[in-house]
């Protein structure tokens, strides 16, 4: 299974170690938090999910980056890597500033639409415009990030990650513990060990650069967009079931807070996969390779879907102890423990959207993935959601039957379809 994927895994395997550790500052902020009170990673977890929308924008952006630098490799044109690395910066820089602002002068109201209790809107509302505001620190890491991990350093975006957190726990437990700065000291924590990184990566970028115009890369942009759309659609989505969750209590919120912590990461394996597979494809792509590219989508699923299963099971056989290092509280812990079920159950759905929305993108076509995402999360997960946990009254097992439904549409809706373009090439 290794040996045959060596050339996914080259990419995959730092890929993973990236995602886990970026994954891990959220999960040792949120544990930080958790000394503060329910109320506290109430509002921290809330505030969270919506600078997971942030970042998902981020990631959907490196993935067109990857794609677009991967194609221009493959082409083999210096002049088009120059022009896409400047504009790959810009539209970051940007993006940027636009979220950060809003996150400064709208970030407690934005967590009071939700519907939140007023103790939970102000813990929320401050993490949320430090760590919000801040977000071009983390726009920029990502981008670079992909610059290098597609051009020539795969590995250094990993040894950078791993450096920030060891920087965020030593940041964040000083703040807390020492100088008694709450939520605020969690939030600079994260803020400064981005920081760090981010130097670092820029210190590194070893690629050619053009001169900025005040146009915008066509090429960049056609896979961007549709990408940022559909993981816009996909975390404002998750936001709205938040707001479902919230109806069932504090306790019930929490919980499932903690069990979305615990269970990112069962699909570290599937994202880093992922990564390799647009950048893979997108070489195929570029070379005109169709039979490397049915290879590569093939053998990416498989391999995801070996590797995710023992880690999602682990997961959830120790769900009940995981959870109870943040909370003692019976509801809570219930509540974590059955996300971590549903997150099994629903690992092979899980793989599939994954890995099939990676090889659209690697072929250029982020807009189906973006239709599919759409109408998955709107009517699906959220529709059914809604009337299984709200109307029929099953609480949060029907939120997330909702979740496992949208899932497995949306393999079957891209795999099918990609099944039908493969035949038109072949």
């Amino acid at each position: 299974m290794f040996k045959k994927n060596k050339d996914i895994l080259h990419i995959a395997l730092p890929a993973m170690g990236e995602n886990f550790l970026q994954m891990l500052m959220g999960m040792v902020d949120s544990y930080l938090v958790a000394h503060l009170g329910l109320i506290a990673i109430s509002g921290v977890s809330v505030a969270n999910n919506i600078i997971t929308i942030y970042q998902a924008i981020f990631i959907a952006l490196g993935a067109a980056i990857s794609s677009v630098i991967s194609k221009s490799m493959g082409h083999k044109d210096q002049s088009k890597l120059a022009y896409h690395v400047t504009e790959a910066l810009k539209i970051t820089v940007l993006i940027s500033v636009f979220l950060g602002a809003l996150s400064i002068f709208a970030g407690r109201e934005m967590i009071g639409l939700l519907g939140t209790d007023r103790d939970v809107a102000e813990a929320g509302g401050l993490y949320l415009s430090l760590v919000g505001g801040s977000i071009v620190l983390l726009g920029l890491m990502t981008s670079l990030g992909a610059l290098i991990r597609a051009t020539h350093n795969p590995r250094l975006p990993l040894y950078v990650s791993f450096l920030s957190n060891a920087l965020n726990i030593l940041f964040s437990s000083t703040a807390i513990f020492i100088f008694d700065m709450g939520i605020a000291g969690v939030a600079w924590g994260t803020i400064l060990s981005r920081l760090v990184g981010l130097l670092i990566l820029w210190s590194q970028l070893k690629l050619p650069m053009t001169a900025p115009t005040w146009k915008f890369d066509k090429d960049l942009l056609t896979i961007a967009l549709p990408a940022a759309g559909e993981r816009l659609m996909m975390r404002a989505g998750d936001v709205v079931i938040i707001a479902l969750v919230v109806s069932f209590g504090t306790e019930v919120v929490a919980g499932n807070a903690i069990g979305e912590v615990l269970t990112q990461f069962n699909y570290i394996p599937a994202f880093g996969v992922a990564i390799a597979t647009v950048m893979q494809v997108a070489r195929a792509l570029g070379e005109e390779n169709w039979k490397r590219v049915d290879d590569l989508s093939k053998r990416s699923f498989w391999l995801s879907l070996f590797l995710m299963l023992p880690l999602t099971f682990v997961i959830y056989a120790f769900g009940t102890l995981l959870s109870n290092l943040y909370t003692s509280n019976p509801v809570a812990v219930e509540a974590s423990v059955l996300v971590t079920l549903f997150s099994l159950l629903g690992i092979p759905m899980t793989t599939g959207t994954v890995i099939y929305t990676a090889v659209w993108q690697g072929l250029g076509n982020a807009r189906l993935p973006f239709y599919a995402t759409s109408f998955g999360m709107w009517c699906i997960r959220i529709g059914t959601g809604y009337l299984m946990g709200i109307v029929l009254g099953w609480g949060l097992p029907g939120i997330w039957a909702g979740t496992l439904l949208d899932n497995g549409f949306r393999w079957l809706f891209l795999r099918y379809r990609y099944q039908r373009y493969m035949s038109l090439k072949g």
